[in-house]
């Protein structure tokens, strides 16, 4: 099966945007990821903004993204000729550049919207442009206009070309607006692409394993979809894509999820690069709240600060006229217990690869904080990875990350701090959690391990306990848990996350998912069975490499917000462990990091 053409993702590590396979902008946050956004047509095709420039007449399109970059090329074929648009969000400011050469007149529709489409934009036309801005506000954009133009009728509305013609659209904040020269000559396109293309181009690790490409791709959408300034790591460059079309299983995914960006730095740590996983672990410590709990929401706006509930922009029709497109997330609210263990498992390993003490000892502040809340409270119900609502429980995965947490605590404890007493005891805390894991699954009379203490069936979560180090991966308790997650939630090499929630059935697979399954199946040394889930994964990217969080598995259409950063995290990590993989051999184990659980209980 093709794989499904879908939006291009264009970045500059400040803000994104989403280019429609026929060349037009229909999602762009201004000035950062998770701002506002001025093109959201994405969401609503009468009233979201968009910035189109596309043939007069009938065109069939094609688009490729130019070498390893966030450029995109997109190509237009008519009867009277040809042209080709190359798009790029410049490093360092917040803007679109547009770069055509076309052999026929093309239109340029720019049509911002403010507040999510809650409001138009007043305007001014210049003779190379115009400004549109907030008309009670003090946002703004630029448009300038470079080579053979004319303006049309409508007040947004240009005919371009033939030939080179340059379009940029510029934010401009209230100051800037107020000082604005609408006739500023553009600095030079051709520079500013080479420069952005040599931007991304560096930003690539050394990586000679299998499927090349893949791993590249992700590892660009993984850079542009970290924050610049601090190295946050967002979870998705989108709101409210659904997760099923026309029904409620929508979401804003554009804030740091401690889960999702500790994936992704782990990824980032195994593919060559300490640096940026530092960075993001840097600003993840010290986001700690020293009262309460350390994380006090799942999530955190990209500058560290915390993002409170979720609000239903109840005008906007959403994508495929799925409602409620939403701003903001109720999750904020919930407890999560395995996101210390996330963020600590990194740490750890950012440590094992590095041996800087010193950070740990500069920091130790906040990751004893960390350890020392989940010592505390490990043993209480919460919200689960899955951000479930009103179905708190024990579930299982939370309580092996606490039990990775105190791990962790007790391996830098003793071997960096040099604090023997405080390290056994987080060590006894941890053979606690285990412990009541194991009885856990005990209790439930099923030979399996389950969801959670109330709920019986299996999740795709289980799939990382041999992950963590909490089972041997043929662990006989977990060899029948693999098969019942086979039996139960994988189709067509495809995972779910589960079947079904208090919100209704599950209707499409997890990408993450089956990424973490290749995983058991190389610590297990079945190589070629990884091989295959790998490749089954891959197929389901889009033309052009791309994931959202969910796939349809009959026509691989993406579903959920996107592009998504989990199935992104999933290609490295599952990729650099299979590069260290021969024939019958798995490479470094997780348990030379933690030891294992105590086995099952009698």
């Amino acid at each position: 099966m093709a794989h499904p053409t879908f939006y291009s993702f264009l970045s500059n590590s400040y803000t994104s945007a989403l280019i429609s396979p026929d060349g037009v902008i229909e999602w762009f946050p201004c000035p950062r990821f998770d701002s506002d956004a001025i093109f959201c047509r994405l969401l609503d095709k009468a009233r979201g903004g968009f910035f189109s420039i596309q043939p007069l007449e009938d065109f069939e399109s094609e688009q490729e993204y130019v070498e390893n970059t966030h450029i995109v090329l997109t190509r237009f074929q008519t009867s009277r000729g040809t042209a080709q648009i190359r798009d790029f969000l410049p490093i360092g400011r917040v803007a679109i550049w547009r770069r055509v050469k076309t052999d026929i007149p093309l239109e340029l529709v720019c049509r911002p919207t403010f507040a999510f489409g809650a409001s138009g934009a007043a305007y001014k036309i210049a003779s190379n442009g115009a400004l549109f801005f907030h008309p009670a506000g003090t946002e703004a954009v630029q448009l300038v206009i470079e080579g053979p133009m004319k303006k049309l009728d409508h007040r947004d509305h240009w005919e371009i070309g033939p030939g080179d013609v340059t379009v940029a659209l510029r934010y401009v904040d209230d100051h800037e607006r107020e000082k604005t020269m609408l006739e500023e000559p553009l600095s030079s396109p051709r520079s500013l692409e080479n420069s952005t293309r040599q931007f991304w181009q560096r930003s690539l690790l050394d990586y000679h394993g299998p499927y090349p490409e893949a791993f590249n791709r992700s590892l660009l959408v993984i850079r542009g979809l970290t924050y610049r300034t601090n190295g946050a790591l967002l979870a998705a460059a989108t709101t409210s894509l659904p997760e099923v079309i026309g029904e409620n299983r929508q979401w804003d995914y554009r804030f740091v999820w401690v889960r999702d960006a500790s994936y992704a730095a782990e990824a980032l740590l195994l593919s060559g690069d300490p640096v940026a996983c530092r960075r993001f672990i840097e600003f993840m410590l010290n986001t700690v709240d020293l009262d309460g709990k350390p994380y006090s929401a799942p999530f955190y706006k990209v500058d560290g600060t915390r993002s409170h509930g979720e609000k239903e922009l109840l005008w906007l029709a959403g994508y495929k006229n799925s409602r409620p497109v939403r701003e903001g997330n109720a999750a904020t609210d919930q407890t999560q217990l395995d996101i210390e263990g996330d963020l600590l498992w990194v740490v750890l390993l950012y440590w094992q690869q590095t041996h800087d003490d010193t950070f740990i000892q500069e920091y130790w502040w906040a990751i004893d904080t960390l350890v020392s809340w989940v010592a505390a409270n490990w043993n209480r119900p919460d919200a689960s990875l899955w951000e479930f609502r009103d179905d708190d429980d024990y579930y299982t995965h939370s309580q092996v990350m606490c039990w990775v947490a105190m791990h962790v605590g007790h391996i830098l404890a003793d071997k960096v701090m040099h604090q023997n007493v405080l390290s056994q005891n987080w060590k006894r805390v941890a053979d606690v959690i285990a412990d009541h894991i194991w009885a856990d699954q005990k209790n439930t009379g099923l030979p399996y391990f389950t969801q959670g203490r109330h709920h019986r069936q299996v999740d795709a979560a289980l799939l990382t306990l041999p992950l963590y180090g909490f089972v041997e991966p043929n662990d006989p308790v977990f060899a029948q848990t693999l098969q019942q997650i086979e039996d139960v939630l994988l189709h067509n090499g495809l995972v779910y996350r589960y079947r079904e929630d208090n919100m209704g059935t599950a209707r499409y697979p997890f990408t993450l998912a089956g990424f973490w399954m290749a995983r058991v199946y190389l610590r297990l040394g079945n190589v070629r069975r990884a091989d295959e889930l790998v490749a089954q994964q891959l197929a389901c990217a889009t033309s052009l490499g791309l994931f959202a969080e969910h796939v349809d598995p009959e026509t691989l259409e993406p579903h959920g917000n996107f592009p998504q950063l989990f199935p992104h995290a999933g290609v490295i990590t599952t990729l650099m462990e299979r590069q260290m993989v021969a024939p019958g051999h798995v490479g470094p184990q997780i348990k030379e990091i933690l030891p294992s659980s105590s086995t099952t209980l009698p």
